[in-house]
């Protein structure tokens, strides 16, 4: 009998902010396998598209982000009038449906349905999403307020002196978004803008959002999202194995083994100099980052909390490696990889 305590452990993301946390993922190639952001969204799953007016529809749809929280409708879509409620909906208030854009003559509230789409900051996107929700919106549009690095040719900033954003943000579950029922993405500065623009003319826009249906092969697919230490995950393997086993051809897993970004640590060369106050602190944080990172502070894992503890922060940063690899040549081609359940089991 699997405990429901383990059963939790089957799919869940860690919250981390500033999109600091990096993953471990298949590259195609064991002999290389690479460590990268955690949010890679090709959205090859979800369309964000704008049918009305047609000088905004893009040929393919716009490149956005999906939020981890929430529930799309998958095989499905939804296609509605879109507002622009001007604020990052932080507070909720029923009086917020008086505003934004377009405005109605006479002056009412924004009539369902209707997609949202609201300002980035301030507070978390759950809480944004969980207002928009409460006011009747069907899905929520976040408006990116700030140029991503990636896109510095083709994004203008607000202001000439602001600097382009390095990471992008990751839409994640801030632990309370168990309520949140309707889907939301995450809309690109660049794309976002002329968005606003329009619907700040009193122009209709008609947005959608749509999303691909996620098991075209009839198996049930779930992931693990994992760090080394965590004493639960030997528990996990043990007790799920049979059951992972069980499911055999009927189903595909894949493991995730969850790291720290050194760039946006202050670890990696280049970085780690921006960041020195004073040669005191360079010393404490070269000895912080030797113990925690590899790859000349590239790849970073906090060790584990035990005092007695030998294990380093470079040593989980190695041993999550290893399992990638074990999985990518035992797992990876038959998505069950019982020699990776047994090592996981046994060394752990």
């Amino acid at each position: 009998m699997i405990s429901p305590k383990i059963l939790y452990g089957l799919y869940f993301v860690a919250f981390f902010s500033s999109s600091v946390m990096a993953n471990i993922r298949d590259d195609r190639d064991y002999t290389n396998l690479l460590i990268d952001s955690v949010w890679n969204a090709s959205n090859s799953n979800s369309k964000l598209q704008i049918h009305i007016p047609k000088n905004l529809t893009v040929q393919g749809g716009y490149e956005h982000r999906d939020a981890l929280f929430g529930t799309p409708e998958y095989g499905g879509s939804i296609q509605q009038k879109l507002y622009y409620a001007d604020s990052t909906m932080c507070d909720y208030s029923n009086d917020a449906t008086m505003g934004g854009y377009p405005e109605r003559n006479p002056k009412g509230p924004w009539k369902p349905p209707y997609i949202l789409m609201v300002e980035r900051g301030e507070c978390s996107f759950v809480q944004k999403v969980r207002n928009a929700q409460k006011v009747g919106a069907a899905g929520v549009i976040i408006a990116d307020d700030r140029c991503k690095c990636f896109h510095a040719d083709k994004c203008t900033p607000d202001n000439e002196d602001e600097e382009c954003e390095a990471r992008e943000p990751l839409m994640a579950d801030d632990g309370s978004g168990a309520d949140i029922t309707i889907p939301s993405f995450l809309m690109f500065k660049q794309d976002a803008d002329p968005v606003k623009a329009e619907l700040k003319k009193n122009h209709m826009v008609r947005l959608e959002m749509a999303w691909a249906r996620l098991n075209p092969h009839q198996r049930v697919e779930y992931e693990l999202w994992d760090v080394v230490d965590d004493p639960r995950t030997r528990a996990f393997a043990e007790e799920f194995k049979p059951a992972a086993l069980a499911l055999a051809e009927h189903a595909r897993f894949t493991p995730h083994l969850v790291v720290f970004d050194g760039i946006s640590t202050g670890c990696h060369p280049g970085e780690y100099d921006e960041i020195q106050e004073d040669d005191m602190m360079e010393e404490v944080m070269e000895e912080v980052c030797t113990d925690m990172c590899t790859n000349q502070g590239r790849y970073c894992a906090a060790p584990p909390d035990a005092e007695d503890s030998q294990i380093t922060g470079r040593d989980i940063v190695r041993e999550s490696l290893r399992r990638e690899c074990i999985w990518y040549l035992y797992g990876h081609d038959n998505g069950i990889g019982e020699e990776w359940w047994n090592y996981v089991a046994t060394f752990n």
